[in-house]
This record gives structure tokens, C-alpha cells and sequence, in this order.
């Protein structure tokens, strides 16, 4: 976004301040022949000039983090376009109850601006999460090995946990991707008038907008797919147990059903062409990952089937194949 296009209106260009001068504060002033004259209140006016100014500003403090390429990349800090959110609003309700009724208009389209902002600074706040990196390098680590995190603990524990960080995460992310919808719907509804009132090019506005919904797309496509990743690493995990207990018709069912949850892992993970380039290594590890245990969970269907047969030499090749195949996943990252 070009961060130029955002005016701002916290000053009034000199002519006007000149023709203004001596006419503010409802205070008596002095007309060419020197006599006193009523001056017209300027309060409401000036606070919804005010109003316009931080909200502007805000824009600013927030696309000032528009480059969403690698999201996790991006200091942001959300207090400083909420604060002006926050002044705008206070301006919008003096100005509100100053002005006639035939500047509710004016009013009811700066409230707008104000919520889309609101809404875009909670988007923008999910999507370059600092902590984000490190939850998406702690699921894929809990794939493929006896201790994922590499300090003794549980395996199980670790599948446990990563499971219990997508789900919170996909949650964000699908409140995020609500918040970016209804913001960029009413970004569409501005017109002429919101730009003669804010100054500001609704195009330019919605170009920025669209970019920030790239980045929420594609991590919500991301976090969907891992869910089901993880759901499938499960299953090829209960079956591996099945087979320990010799009970093969649950193993096969177990591999089947994982075997499944990796394939729609993986196409779900493709539906996202071009994500941004800060995304797209995440997803090039979690394709990776998907296509290597899809072969798992059909080597280990095979092994569960060689074995019900009491074909010994054969269910043992299966299962080596498949163990390569998780291996192999493992190593992904």
C-alpha cells in the first residue's frame, strides 16, 4: 500500500486557517468596520476534523505493518493505532452532539472507518503473532520422532500439545478471517463521500486491506490443513498400537482412516497457490510432510493385512517401508 495516500487532516491548510482567524470559540469578533459580530460555533466541526485526523493516523500506524510477506517477520505494535481509535471516537461523540442532525451522516460513516480499523488491527495482531513461528516449528516436530522436542519428553505428549496449538490457532485465525470479511465488505461501501470526508482513496484503502487478507487466508488454510495432519498422525499412531496388541483388523482400519486425514491434508495445504513468501516455506514443509505419511499409512495398511494373513516376511517389509516413510517426514523440517 502506498502509505502516502493516507492524508491526514490533524492540521487545515493555511488559507483556511486565515479565513478562520478570530472566528472560533463562539466569542464575538469584529466585522471590516470594526463593530462586533456573532461568530458561527465551530466545536463540532473542529472535533470532527479531529476525529478524521487519528483515525488517519491510525491507518498509518497499522499499514506501516502491511508487509505481510513473512508475517512472523513483523514488529507490531497494536496499542498505537488503538489508541487513536479510541481518541477518534471520543472526538466523533463531541462533534455528534454538536452538530446537527444533518451531519449524522458524517458521523455514522467516520464510526465505520473507525470499526473497520478496530477490525483490521485484531487481523493484524493475529496474523504477526511473534509466537507464531515457534508453534508451527513445535507441530511439525512433533512429527516423525520419539521425542519431538528433543529433551527426553513424551512423544504422545508431544502430539497432545501440538494438537491442543492448532486448534487454539485455527480459532484465530477463523475469527480473523471474519473480522478481515466484514472489514473489507465495508471497505467496498465506501464512496465518494468518504473520500471527500477522510481524504483518503477507498481504492487505495482496499488494496491494503486485500494484501492483510492474503496473509489471513493462508494461514487459515495452513492451520486447517495441519489439523488434519495431526488428526492423521494420530490415527497411524493408534493403529501402530493395535498392531503391538495384534489386533489387525483395528490397525488396518486405524491406517486406512489415517491415510485419508494425510490426503486431505495435502489438498488442502495445495489450495493455497501462492502464499506469501514468509508462509509458503510452512507450507512446503507440511506438503512434505503429508506426502510422506500418506505412503506411511499405505505401507502400514499393508503391513496390518500381510500380518492378518501370517505373511511374517512380508508384513515386515511394509512396515520397514512405512518407518522409512515417517523418517522421512520427520526430517521434512
Amino acid at each position: 500500500m502506498n502509505r502516502r495516500q493516507y492524508l491526514t487532516r490533524t492540521g487545515v491548510p493555511l488559507a483556511t486557517l486565515a479565513a478562520m482567524a478570530g472566528c472560533l470559540d463562539d466569542l464575538p469578533g469584529t466585522d471590516s468596520n470594526g463593530d462586533s459580530v456573532a461568530v458561527a460555533d465551530r466545536t463540532g466541526d473542529r472535533e470532527l476534523d479531529r476525529a478524521v485526523g487519528e483515525l488517519n493516523e491510525a491507518a498509518l500506524a497499522l499499514f506501516a505493518a502491511d508487509d505481510v510477506e513473512d508475517p512472523t517477520d513483523v514488529e507490531f505494535d497494536a496499542s498505537v493505532p488503538t489508541e487513536r481509535i479510541e481518541s477518534a471516537r471520543e472526538h466523533l461523540e463531541t462533534a455528534a452532539d454538536e452538530l446537527d442532525d444533518d451531519r449524522e451522516s458524517e458521523i455514522e460513516l467516520l464510526r465505520t472507518y473507525a470499526a473497520v480499523l478496530e477490525r483490521l488491527v485484531d487481523v493484524t495482531e493475529t496474523v504477526t503473532d511473534e509466537t507464531l513461528e515457534e508453534d508451527l516449528e513445535s507441530v511439525f516436530g512433533a512429527i516423525g520422532g520419539d521425542d519431538a522436542e528433543g529433551d527426553g519428553g513424551d512423544a504422545d505428549d508431544d502430539l497432545e500439545e501440538a494438537s491442543a496449538t492448532i486448534d487454539e490457532r485455527t480459532n484465530e485465525f477463523a475469527a480473523a478471517e471474519t473480522n478481515h470479511a466484514e472489514a473489507a465488505a465495508d471497505v467496498e461501501s465506501f464512496d465518494e463521500a468518504f473520500e471527500r470526508l477522510v481524504r483518503i482513496d477507498p481504492a487505495e484503502l482496499a488494496d491494503g486491506v486485500a494484501t492483510l487478507g492474503d496473509a489471513t487466508a493462508s494461514l487459515a488454510t495452513l492451520g486447517d490443513g495441519l489439523e488434519s495432519l495431526l488428526d492423521g498422525y494420530e490415527r497411524l499412531q493408534a493403529g501402530r498400537d493395535h498392531m503391538e496388541n495384534r489386533d489387525f483388523g483395528e490397525a488396518e482400519t486405524a491406517f486406512g482412516t489415517a491415510e485419508s486425514a494425510f490426503e486431505t491434508a495435502t489438498t488442502t495445504f495445495e489450495e493455497d497457490e501462492e502464499p506469501p513468501s514468509g508462509i509458503a516455506e510452512h507450507v512446503e514443509t507440511a506438503i512434505c510432510q503429508s506426502e510422506h505419511l500418506t505412503d506411511a499409512a499405505a505401507a502400514f495398511e499393508e503391513w496390518a493385512i500381510a500380518a492378518a494373513d501370517g505373511d511374517r516376511i512380508a508384513a515386515q517389509n511394509h512396515k520397514e517401508t512405512g518407518e522409512q516413510s515417517v523418517d522421512a517426514a520427520g526430517d521434512c523440517t
